[in-house]
């Protein structure tokens, strides 16, 4: 009668590792997924949104000093052959071009930068502990994203002295971000700010309605 050989102890030394070993990697990964994920979704998402500022920021600057005129461009002051103000209007075709420009602009610089410079998070981060999340070398994660920039104008009026009136421009760009990534950031990113485009003095006395012309698109 044949008998089967015994396995040798090497062997179920060799398969229990291999199953120890599979056990970490899968409560590794259970952990990964459910207690590190949504702890790093909220860092990523305030980089994403620190990253999209600082974009904005540098295309308005840029911008700005490509186009120093612009802001003497936006509004136009009527005055009656008294020297009064007769009204202060917006030159559509400038207000349209200064918005369409920073839109697209602000949407590739933001695309640009979070696909070239990402988010820069300390190893500690990823093991899902406060303890450790400033720790450890500085590892770089591409965030892939699409942004939505919208710009509109307003402007204000405040008296500077007698006869004199002080005309505020202000740009406003808000953005909203979609992040694709594995780290469940299921809600757009918001951000926003304004930027002072210009500031100008108008000479003669303002009627009420001629601040009714106000920049407001």
């Amino acid at each position: 009668m044949l008998c089967k050989p015994k396995k040798r102890p090497r062997y179920r030394r060799i398969r229990r590792c291999i199953c120890v070993i599979l056990a970490v990697i899968v409560l590794l990964s259970v952990y990964l997924e459910f207690a590190v994920k949504s702890q790093l979704s909220d860092v990523i998402a305030a980089g994403t949104k620190i990253l999209a500022q600082t974009a904005v920021n540098r295309t308005v600057i840029s911008y700005l000093s490509k186009n120093p005129d612009i802001g003497e461009r936006l509004s136009v002051v009527k005055y009656a052959d008294s020297g009064a103000v007769t009204s202060v209007t917006a030159d559509p075709t400038a207000v349209n071009s200064l918005k369409a420009s920073i839109s697209d602009l602000s949407q590739q610089a933001i695309e640009s930068t979070s696909s070239s410079e990402g988010i820069s998070l300390p190893l500690g981060s990823f093991s899902g502990f406060v303890l450790f999340a400033n720790l450890g070398p500085e590892i770089r994660l591409d965030v892939a994203c699409r942004s939505t920039v919208t710009c509109s104008l307003k402007s204000t009026f405040e008296s500077a002295g007698i006869n004199q009136t002080l005309h505020h421009v202000i740009l406003s760009v808000d953005v909203e971000i979609v992040v694709y990534n594995p780290f469940r950031i299921n809600a757009p990113i918001h951000t926003s700010a304004d930027f002072e485009i210009a500031q100008t003095v108008i000479v003669g006395s303002v009627p009420s309605y001629a601040l009714g012309s106000l920049i407001s698109q």
